[in-house]
Parts: C-alpha cells; structure tokens; sequence
C-alpha cells in the first residue's frame, strides 16, 4: 500500500461538517449543519499499489474484475498507456490542480490525520421538503450552538437532534507528499 498526506495549499481552507437531523410533524426530516472552520488540516490517503492490493480494493468495492471496475469508470481509454496501479492512483488521489476537494464524499480512502485551530464556525439549518421561515431557521441554530457550547453533541441532541454525519472538504488546491501509514513524510519523496 502507498500511502500520501494531503493538506491544503492555503490556510483557512479545511471544512468540517457536523450534520444533524431530526423529523418534523409530518415525518420529514429537518437537517442542521455545524460547519467548523480550520486554519490547517491534513488527511491520509491509501492506495493499493500490488495486485493483490489492487483485486482486494476492487472486491471490497463490489466488483469481481479490474477491468469491470474500469469500464464503470471510465478508464477504458488508460489501458494501454498505464498500469493498473496508475489508474487506481487517478481514481484515489485528487489533483494538485483541484481547487476543491470534497475528502469524505470522493475519496472513501481518505482518514483525517489533524485538523487545527478552529477559526469560525456557523450552524444552518434547512430542509428539502419543508419550508422553514428565515426566523425558525435562525432559532434553530441558535439554539443548537448554545446547547452544543455548553454540552457539545450531546447538548444537541437533548433538544431532539440526532446526528447524522461528518464530512470534510478542502477548498483550496492540494499539496500530495508521500508519506508512511502514519503519515509522516518519506525522507526521500
């Protein structure tokens, strides 16, 4: 397995999401956003280099062949000019020259290794299918981030949220080092 440390190019571009949600009167759901800002962060992406590595990953995804997963993808055209191992590398790393990188909703691959000195953070609620008032959307935050200062989570779900899921983005261009399994830059990269 190799493995690479991404980090931002730029400070103040890593997002945690922290989402709750709770059903209104009619069953839908109402969801509420916790959105923390970080002056730096940094993850850890595997990728499978052998193919051995290569078949698991594939498997684990759900397909019986290599080139199963690469017609589902789209990577019919790199099969002659790469190797497995490249085409997996393009599918599992971002670009250096994305500006931005959703971490958790792209690259199951990826683990947080630090995120630090959280520099804002804003709660929004919202729903898809019930219309909220500006005034109830506010309420609601409100009363999320006070409960959450005093008790953190579990302040908010006192008040009848239940969480939901955490995702990270970086909204910058990626710097790509290639590091050890606990993320470490390698000496000779």
């Amino acid at each position: 397995m190799k493995y690479y440390r991404i980090e931002p190019t730029h400070k103040k571009s890593v997002i945690e999401n922290t989402i709750f949600r709770r059903k209104d009167e009619n069953g839908n759901y109402i969801f509420l956003k916790r959105e923390l800002g970080w002056r730096w962060g940094s993850f850890l992406f595997s990728v499978p280099e052998t193919d051995e590595e290569i078949n698991d990953y594939i498997s684990d995804q759900g397909y019986e062949t290599f080139l199963e997963w690469v017609n589902d993808y789209g990577f019919e055209d790199q099969m002659e000019s790469k190797t497995n191992a490249e085409i997996i590398t393009s599918k599992l790393l971002p670009s250096e020259s994305d500006e931005f990188v959703d971490v958790t909703d792209d690259y199951s691959n990826a683990t947080v290794i630090e995120a630090w000195d959280g520099i804002w953070e804003d709660w929004i609620a919202y729903s898809f299918k019930t219309e909220l008032s500006y005034d109830e959307k506010e309420s609601m935050a409100e009363q999320a981030s006070e409960a959450f200062y005093e008790n953190n989570e579990e302040g908010v779900e006192e008040l009848g949220w239940e969480y939901f899921d955490t995702t990270f983005e970086i909204q910058c261009s990626v710097s790509i080092t290639p590091c050890d399994e606990g993320g470490n830059p390698l000496e000779n990269a």
